[in-house]
């Protein structure tokens, strides 16, 4: 599956951040979803499970802020993600069975990280800290 077929968000929901979850692992990148889609500042846009679809939903919709999982979180994918959408902020889903290697933001250029593991206040705390930190 290369993005899925519907966004997590409710119908006609406006929140201040839109953010994209992309990860390789289904059961991780809906179970965000879902999560993320109970806070209420928050508005997950969609998902995607590879490269190619999250450059082209970052070029379409534009999130604040992309989830992007380590699977993914090579210094090209932020590259071509930051390209699509210069004001869009990736927060890499580091930890679990990947392990977060050595200074995974640095090597990846991104905006910050959040273990996979955390709990999902912590995960919408980055996301709007990150957020703000580039709107600021």
């Amino acid at each position: 599956m290369t993005e899925a077929s519907h966004t997590c968000a409710g119908p006609g929901a406006a929140l201040p951040l839109r953010v994209l979850v992309v990860d390789d692992q289904e059961l991780l990148s809906r179970g965000l979803c879902l999560l993320l889609d109970q806070v209420p500042d928050i508005d997950v846009m969609g998902e995607a499970s590879d490269a190619d679809a999250a450059v082209r939903l970052v070029a379409e919709h534009r999130p604040d802020v992309v989830l992007l999982g380590q699977g993914l979180s090579g210094g090209d994918v932020c590259r071509l993600i930051k390209s699509a959408a210069t004001a869009t902020r990736v927060v890499l889903l580091t930890g679990g069975a990947d392990g977060p290697g050595p200074d995974p933001v640095g090597r990846a250029g991104a905006d910050g990280q959040v273990d996979k593991d955390s709990p999902i206040e912590d995960v919408a705390a980055v996301v709007r800290l990150v957020a703000h930190r580039a709107a600021a």
